[in-house]
């Protein structure tokens, strides 16, 4: 995921609980978390894609650009938590055993995808949905 501060200085880390529904992204993360401050003053972020080690003359990636939200309607959130738990099965505990506070689930709402594939041409393509 990338974001960026107050000062438009970005930030990329990794996110290991997340799930998609068609171009959408929701993830998970802990309230307080810088990401969420950053989400807060610049909600535009990127998902991004990549598998390591690709060589250079084939590279593959994709990249999500959308706005960035806090999940609060309850059918949403159900469907988020059950979709995530899929990668993230420790989702389902931490919300039966009330530890779910101190989290919050966001959704990326997509509105370009970046696609790069190395082997054709043009190299990368920028679709707006």
């Amino acid at each position: 995921l990338i974001t960026v501060d107050e000062n438009r200085v970005p930030f990329i880390r990794t996110i290991g609980a997340f799930s998609n529904e068609g171009a959408n992204i929701y993830f998970l993360t802990g309230k307080e978390a810088d990401k969420v401050k950053h989400i807060n003053s610049n909600p535009i972020v990127t998902f991004y894609f990549e598998q390591e080690g690709q060589p250079y003359e084939s590279f593959k990636s994709v990249s999500i650009i959308g706005d960035a939200s806090k999940v609060t309607e309850k059918d949403e959130l159900d469907k988020a938590i059950e979709a995530i738990s899929v990668r993230y099965p420790v989702i389902k505990d931490k919300v039966s055993n009330g530890e779910f506070q101190e989290s919050a689930i966001y959704v990326v709402k997509a509105k370009a995808i970046k696609l790069a594939d190395y082997t054709q041409s043009p190299r990368e393509q920028l679709i707006k949905l």
